[in-house]
């Protein structure tokens, strides 16, 4: 793998923070924190840029609010000024890391995304008969900020971008592990987390189990693998060799010390259907939206519809959600659903 260096002038570059700057105001102009920066945005990276420069920078504390949909969790907003630094690093090293991510991994990535990811899988379970489906069990709050240091230092040896990833990793982290090394006296704590809600922490997630698809793809040579986050699927011709992967893709995640949720470790047969990003896809070709998004949709829509009844949104606020659905739904074949959703 080749190291790159010398690239800190590039994230520190104003054009850079510029560009940064503006990526991170796209659709939250009208919200206070990046209203308050876009007014005296140039101002304020020019700030960033000597902080960066002189080694002053510092992040910001993080604001915490649950959200319930699909499941409960925390999620973390950074700053805003924050935000803009992370939309430099990531403008420097998505390049870099881009080329080295398997073509399966579809999260956080360009021109992939969750419709793409389904495709794939689909097109896998019209190809093999059976498939191990997996999840990363707390996977965001589980990540060892030492090992994921280590995988980035692999392909990056500016010192300077390395200590910048460091200060956001270290502005968060869920808990500390205790981690041993071959001597007596090696002994060292290292932070576990990212919060998520970041940008870094979208793409420093996909480097963390970017070695986990190489081996899965390289090593055990599985044909029918696909990744989105934490969830993925591992296609095989039958249910001894899928179970044997599987167990080998368990070993390997102990090695991250990442574990499989075992409520969520199960095999599947294409025929009847393999869950992937929202989708149920089958070895026949059809495609069909998850029960569960078609129910957390209809409690939306109804609140949707219950407050423009009240007048605390407008009609066309209830378009957009309908609209949006309907794209979204628009990739399997639901044209019966969409017609019984919106009868009445």
């Amino acid at each position: 793998m080749k190291t790159r260096r010398h690239l800190w002038e590039q994230v520190v570059a104003s054009e850079n923070l510029m560009a940064a700057a503006r990526e991170s105001m796209r659709g939250k102009r009208g919200r206070s924190s990046a209203a308050r920066f876009f007014a005296r945005w140039e101002t304020e990276v020019w700030r960033l840029h000597d902080e960066l420069v002189s080694g002053e920078y510092r992040p910001g504390a993080y604001t915490y609010f649950k959200i319930y949909e699909p499941k409960e969790r925390v999620v973390a907003a950074a700053p805003f000024r924050d935000r803009v630094v992370h939309h430099a690093l990531v403008r420097v090293l998505q390049p870099i890391f881009e080329p080295r991510f398997i073509e399966d991994s579809f999260a956080c990535r360009p021109g992939k995304g969750t419709h793409a990811g389904m495709r794939r899988a689909a097109e896998y379970a019209r190809r093999f008969p059976c498939a191990m489906k997996c999840d990363i069990r707390r996977y965001f709050p589980s990540i060892d900020h030492a090992i994921l240091l280590q995988r980035i230092g692999r392909a990056i040896a500016d010192p300077a971008v390395l200590g910048l990833v460091g200060t956001i990793l270290a502005s968060h982290a869920d808990s500390t592990r205790r981690v041993y090394g071959e001597s007596l006296f090696d002994v060292r704590d290292t932070g576990c987390g990212l919060p998520i809600g970041n940008l870094t922490s979208q793409f420093f997630a996909n480097i963390h189990l970017d070695g986990f698809d190489h081996f899965v793809k390289q090593e055990l040579r599985v044909k029918g693998y696909v990744r989105y986050v934490d969830d993925f699927l591992i296609f095989g011709p039958d249910r001894r060799t899928v179970r044997a992967w599987g167990e080998a893709a368990r070993d390997y995640l102990r090695g991250l010390r990442l574990e499989i949720h075992p409520d969520k470790y199960r095999l599947c047969h294409s025929g009847q259907g393999v869950d992937f990003c929202g989708f149920v896809v089958r070895s026949d070709g059809r495609i069909r939206i998850r029960r569960a998004s078609v129910r957390r949709f209809e409690r939306k829509f109804r609140h949707r519809r219950w407050q423009w009844q009240r007048g605390e949104c407008m009609a066309s606020d209830v378009r957009a959600t309908v609209q949006a659905w309907i794209g979204h739904a628009a990739h399997a074949q639901s044209w019966r659903l969409r017609r019984q959703l919106f009868a009445a």
